[in-house]
């Protein structure tokens, strides 16, 4: 929380050069605050004249914003209390303690804690946060919360203020909220101390990466003895729909980093202009959201990144642990809470995580829930996982009403992180954790994920994902992994490296970033015309084919599934001059052949024309062959089964004449197509020595490249044509006819 000019003259740090000792033996001095490499537990002295001359109504605290993992504070002799990892504790000091001169120790722990110590981070000890006394009236402002409710339209907010008091007091609170830029002074309100102050805002400046708008409030508490404390604040609603995120009614897709608060220089004491620039970095690359892992950051992160148009999420620290262990769960439960009191009225928060890749536990997930929507009406709640037990995840996410899914994925596939979409629907998909060393430094496979989240990231795909957080922002000191991810104690899945310098990596994450807004223009399917020539002399006259009787949507489904992930819309083609013949193509929203195959053994086309000649069009096996490659299309088998399909019958044609039926046997590779233009890995261009070719669909030029001949038969005079009868042959085959003419 910031300070205000009363708040500030009244803090004394306790900054400085501490000596340190080991099993009461002197080694070093260490400075506070600081982080050092860990040592298990020490103790660090420091000693100090009292500042202040004692009033007799004055109230002393010790006050630390942070150690690691805990410290027994012990002044002039008397323990005064112990403060746990990572957040702020104050421990009220008897006046009678303070003397001229004044000695306190820190009993500090690090690795021999339970909770704190934990993997995927650099391990120090210290006190690494700012550590004061603290000057207070007898009664104080302990904290507050600000609390707005925007309109549907968002150009209204009522606001509530709630302070919490400590001591008994009969002076009024007032707040005051002003626009931190124009310092134009927007509310000033009072109420009596223990009461909610309520106000309205007309047409607030609302907060968003790309405008983030600041108030900053004041809080006092009047009379005699006033005191004041200040924070940043600003307005803005952040709603889960359906499988979206939206921020001030407008979609919110989150692309993110996941970042440490160490630096290889400072460790876990960066200076403040380190941190502003590392943030600024972040948001100048293009992201707009940073998991700030794996535990508790600095006050002042979340208040830069409010600055910079940054939103972030904070966990407690739970990383691989069992979270049904009360002696790991319930101080995780603690710095939660105190996490959330520190910083829930800041704007850039955009949620409440409850672990880093520990099992789903039900218990936990509900109790952390509620306390955070007690203390954070309306805020955000998620996790990140990386167990896989989906089943589990979800029975979790509903039991305690989460708001969203997150998932740690690391795969060089995209179609990993597709299948991971596909399983969850219900709310919104962030992938919590992707990249590290199976992408970092390995360009093409990169781009293969990158192209997948920004495919599925747009607002009406299928399946559809609402963020992708990459591993990690920088590289770290870690001994305990190894490679490929750690060579010499060195983390290297970073987009900085051990100086802080960008790699490669950076400029197509930024890429990413911009195309997710930006995608490039989507190729566009299209239809080829492969034989143009003038219309032909002849009367050919289009036969509709709406009126064939049968369902034909399993071998639509066995299509798709031939299609695997490249589910691309068919064009639409109308009528076309195929070869000097008119066709009308089946399907009005886009190309839908007919289509024969097992479960559909057999279909009659109704004609009832006389006739002389007959053209179709289509003449291609979609799969043939037993040994198919699964998941590709079109598809085509392997040479053997090339070579030992060349001339089976596939289908056959009976012409059902008012006078007597002509068969026609259909053979793979003669007049059947036996493949498409790209077969399995490679593009080729299948012959059917008695076929012309007809017309190319491309849906994708790497994937799907799709071709339908002609074939035509002429018969010896002219007969009434009742009907066609197309009857399978290969049950190993799935083949299409796009159209039909006669003359």
């Amino acid at each position: 929380m910031q300070t205000t000019s009363i708040l500030a003259q009244n803090r004394f740090p306790l900054h400085g050069a501490w000596k340190r000792s080991v099993s009461g033996r002197a080694i070093d001095y260490v400075p506070v605050p600081g982080s050092y490499t860990t040592i298990g537990e020490c103790t660090l002295e420091f000693t100090f004249s009292t500042p202040w001359a004692d009033t007799g109504t004055d109230r002393i605290f010790l006050c630390t914003e942070g150690v690691i993992s805990s410290a027994e504070f012990t002044l002039n002799g008397k323990v005064l209390g112990i403060a746990g990892p990572w957040v702020p504790y104050r421990f009220e000091i008897p006046t009678s303690l303070l003397q001229a001169n004044n000695t306190i120790t820190a009993r500090v722990r690090d690795l021999l804690e339970r909770f704190g110590p934990m993997p995927g981070r650099r391990n120090d000890g210290g006190l690494v946060r700012d550590l004061y006394l603290e000057r207070r009236p007898k009664a104080f402002i302990e904290t507050f919360t600000f609390r707005t409710v925007l309109t549907e339209s968002c150009d209204a907010a009522d606001c509530t203020v709630q302070a919490e008091i400590n001591g008994v007091t009969k002076s009024p609170v007032s707040v005051s909220l002003v626009e931190r830029d124009t310092q134009r002074v927007v509310a000033q309100v009072q109420a009596p101390a223990g009461q909610p102050i309520t106000f309205q805002v007309p047409n607030p400046r609302l907060w968003s990466p790309e405008l983030p708008n600041l108030y900053t409030i004041s809080v006092r508490l009047d009379g005699k003895e006033p005191d004041e404390v200040q924070d940043l604040v600003g307005f803005r609603r952040i709603e889960v729909r359906g499988q979206d995120f939206f921020l001030n009614n407008k979609r919110l897709l989150l692309k993110g980093i996941c970042r440490h608060e160490f630096t290889s220089r400072h460790g876990y004491c960066p200076p403040l202009d380190e941190v502003r620039r590392e943030l600024a970095l972040i948001r100048h690359s293009g992201f707009n959201y940073v998991r700030l892992v794996h535990s508790p950051q600095a006050a002042c992160v979340p208040r830069l990144a409010a600055e910079l148009g940054l939103l972030v999420s904070e966990e407690p620290g739970t990383c691989w642990h069992d979270l049904d262990d009360p002696t790991l769960s319930e101080p995780a439960f603690e710095t939660l809470r105190r996490t959330v009191l520190r910083d829930r009225n800041v704007p850039s928060i955009l949620a409440w995580h409850i672990y880093n890749e520990c099992a789903p536990n039900v218990a936990f997930a509900k109790r952390t829930a509620a306390l955070c929507r007690e203390l954070d009406p309306g805020a955000l709640l998620s996790f990140a996982d990386c167990t896989g037990q989906d089943d589990k995840v979800k029975e979790m996410v509903a039991a305690a009403n989460l708001s969203y899914y997150g998932v740690n994925q690391y795969s060089i596939f995209g179609g990993d992180y597709w299948n991971r979409m596909k399983k969850y629907t219900d709310k919104p998909l962030l992938f919590t954790e992707w990249g590290g060393c199976l992408l970092q430094g390995n360009p093409r496979q990169l781009q293969e994920v990158i192209d997948t989240f920004v495919r599925h990231a747009q607002p009406n795909a299928t399946p559809r994902v609402a963020g992708c957080t990459f591993w990690a922002w920088a590289d770290y000191e870690e001994y305990s992994r190894g490679g490929p991810a750690a060579p010499d104690g060195w983390t290297v899945e970073g987009l900085l490296d051990e100086r802080a310098k960008p790699r490669i990596d950076l400029q197509m994450l930024s890429m990413m970033c911009y195309n997710m807004d930006y995608p490039e223009p989507i190729h566009l399917p299209k239809v080829e015309i492969l034989t143009r020539m003038a219309q032909r002399k002849e009367a050919w006259q289009p036969v509709p084919l709406d009126a064939v009787a049968g369902d034909q949507a399993p071998l639509e489904a066995e299509v798709a599934k031939l299609r695997s992930k490249f589910q691309f819309r068919m064009p639409a083609a109308g009528l076309q001059i195929v070869a000097g013949i008119p066709f009308a193509m089946r399907g009005t929203d886009g190309l839908a052949p007919l289509l024969l195959g097992a479960g559909r053994e057999e279909l009659v086309i109704p004609v009832n024309r006389k006739i002389r000649g007959i053209a179709v069009l289509g003449h291609v096996a979609m799969s043939c062959g037993q040994n198919c490659l699964k998941g590709v299309y079109p598809s085509a088998g392997y040479w053997a089964d090339m070579k030992r399909t060349l001339g089976q019958e596939a289908s056959h044609y009976d012409f059902v004449f008012e006078d007597g039926t002509v068969g026609q046997p259909l053979q793979h590779g003669i007049q059947i197509l036996r493949s498409n233009n790209i077969n399995s890995w490679w593009k080729m261009a299948p012959r059917a020595p008695e076929t012309t070719p007809g017309l190319q669909v491309e849906l994708n030029p790497a994937f799907e490249v799709m071709r339908f001949d002609v074939w035509e038969q002429t018969f010896d005079k002219p007969r009434v044509l009742r009907e066609i009868r197309w009857r399978l042959t290969d049950p190993t085959s799935i083949q299409a006819l796009l159209a039909l003419s006669v003359w």
